[in-house]
Parts: structure tokens; C-alpha cells; sequence
């Protein structure tokens, strides 16, 4: 069976993804990875070239999944970068590093449990697709 994919469209927004990939407003992983990672009309193409017409949820999310990996190697924010962005705004700088929806909690776990940003540095270099809440969790159990 031969599977179709969108056309290449100029400007996708992220609700016509929404609606492309026919994602419900339950769908909140899915949601918050489309938003934290096709910050660009670039990425947004690339996404949607990649998404078949009639996606399930499974294909979305498991392209949302390879689409992070592709992303933190390809296009990694530096560290000295993030150091700088912590200091202004430490949801976005999460975010933008680790590639995924971060939430005001996660700032607050750190806090609570003594995490730095040196020690989610580390736990990059160890792993560089590490999602942030594991970053944290390994931290906080040392």
C-alpha cells in the first residue's frame, strides 16, 4: 500500500498541524512536543513532509520522538548558551536544550533538590537525549 504524504505547504501553523495530524486536545504529550520543537516555519516543512496524510497518534508521536533525537544532534544548543539563557528566562532555556516542553515544576524541582545547571550539563554529555526529568531525577538520587 503506498502512503502519501502532505505537500509541501509554505507556511504550516501550529494548529494546521493540529489538524493535519489530527491530534485531540487530550493529546498533551503530543501538543507540548509539537510546541517545543517546531519553533520554525523551517521545521514545521520538514515535520509535515514526514507525516503521512491520515496519521494515527502513534505515527505522529513516534515522528515527534525521532524528530527530538534528529534535533539534539543536529542542531544542539551550546552550553555556554543555555548557562546565559538560565540566567533570563530558566523554562525557555530548559526547553530550547533539552528540546521538549518544560514546565515552571521542573524549575522548582531543581531548586528543591539542589539541581544546577552544571549538573544537567553532565547529564547531556552523558546522554544527549536525556529528557529533563531524568536529568533531574539522576541528579537528585546522587
Amino acid at each position: 500500500m503506498k502512503v502519501y504524504y502532505f505537500n509541501q505547504k509554505q507556511d504550516w501553523t501550529l494548529e494546521e498541524i493540529y489538524v493535519a495530524c489530527e491530534v485531540s486536545n487530550n493529546a498533551v504529550n503530543i501538543i507540548h512536543g509539537l510546541e517545543a520543537l517546531l519553533t520554525t516555519q523551517e521545521l514545521r516543512q520538514q515535520f509535515m513532509a514526514r507525516i503521512p496524510i491520515y496519521p494515527t497518534s502513534i505515527q505522529v508521536f513516534s515522528l515527534l520522538c525521532q524528530f527530538r533525537r534528529e534535533q539534539l544532534e543536529l542542531d544542539p544548543m551550546s552550553d555556554e548558551d543555555f548557562k546565559d539563557m538560565f540566567l533570563l528566562n530558566p523554562v525557555k532555556a530548559l526547553t530550547q536544550y533539552f528540546k521538549e516542553q518544560v514546565s515552571p515544576v521542573c524549575v522548582e524541582r531543581m531548586r528543591t533538590y539542589g539541581v544546577t545547571i552544571e549538573h544537567l550539563i553532565e547529564q547531556r554529555k552523558l546522554n544527549r537525549h536525556i529528557h529533563v526529568v531524568r536529568a533531574i531525577g539522576n541528579v537528585s538520587h546522587i
